[in-house]
């Protein structure tokens, strides 16, 4: 059976309706929550910070922003200050199909080369339309290797967004992507420093974070300041 594929296009999600409840946990302000699985939202002196906890690899980011409106979708999404936002992850089975018999270990650039043809050949193929697909690779704070990589909405869709645009990492070898829409071609480079600025604050766990003890820790750091 193919697999599901998890980076769910933004706009499609909003034209088709994917997924039908928020993804985010509906607990998150609860005080007896530790280091349960699922997302969670805090807010911090200057946004709202991400967490994702799985069973390994938990991951957080922060989103610089005051207004916070999650969306439903089937994977975090939200609009912070006006930007439509998607985080998700993608495990390596579902997009690197290594020749047959190889032996050779893959680089990080032909992962992140690897899922952006799946990903692109899916979008392009649910829209219709041959897309028109630029990216680069470079490397962000502390050395992490990522993946910028864009391409226009198809005119005959008459979308109200004029690009998407995709920063993506990994995690190991599984992609961790950020996904967002540009209202307007000249946003692209706003939007590509706003995702950066996310992805220079991802914090990668073995084990689920503490929900509780992160947000007393954030709070004890606002009222210091």
């Amino acid at each position: 059976m193919i697999s599901k594929k998890y980076f769910q296009f933004l706009v499609l999600a909003l034209l088709f309706a994917f997924g039908s409840t928020t993804f985010f946990a509906q607990d998150s302000d609860k005080a007896d929550v530790q280091d349960e699985l699922g997302t969670y939202v805090i807010r911090t002196e200057n946004g709202y910070l991400v967490v994702h906890n799985r069973k390994t690899k938990s991951y957080s980011l922060e989103f610089k922003g005051e207004q916070f409106k999650p969306m439903k979708s089937d994977h975090p999404t939200f609009v912070i200050d006006g930007k439509l936002v998607q985080v998700v992850s993608v495990p390596n089975e579902n997009y690197w199909k290594p020749k047959k018999d190889s032996q050779k270990t893959p680089t990080d650039d032909e992962l992140l080369e690897s899922h952006k043809i799946w990903e692109s050949d899916y979008l392009g193929g649910e829209l219709g339309a041959k897309l028109s697909v630029k990216s680069e690779i470079f490397e962000i704070e502390r050395k992490r290797k990522v993946m910028f990589w864009t391409f226009p909405m198809p005119k005959e869709l008459n979308s109200d967004y004029s690009h998407q645009v995709f920063l993506t990492t990994l995690i190991d070898k599984d992609i961790l992507g950020l996904n967002a829409s540009p209202t307007k071609d000249e946003d692209q480079k706003t939007y590509r420093e706003y995702l950066v600025e996310a992805m220079n604050t991802l914090k990668v766990s073995e084990k689920p974070f503490n929900i509780k003890q992160l947000r007393a820790l954030l709070q004890k750091a606002e009222t210091a300041e």
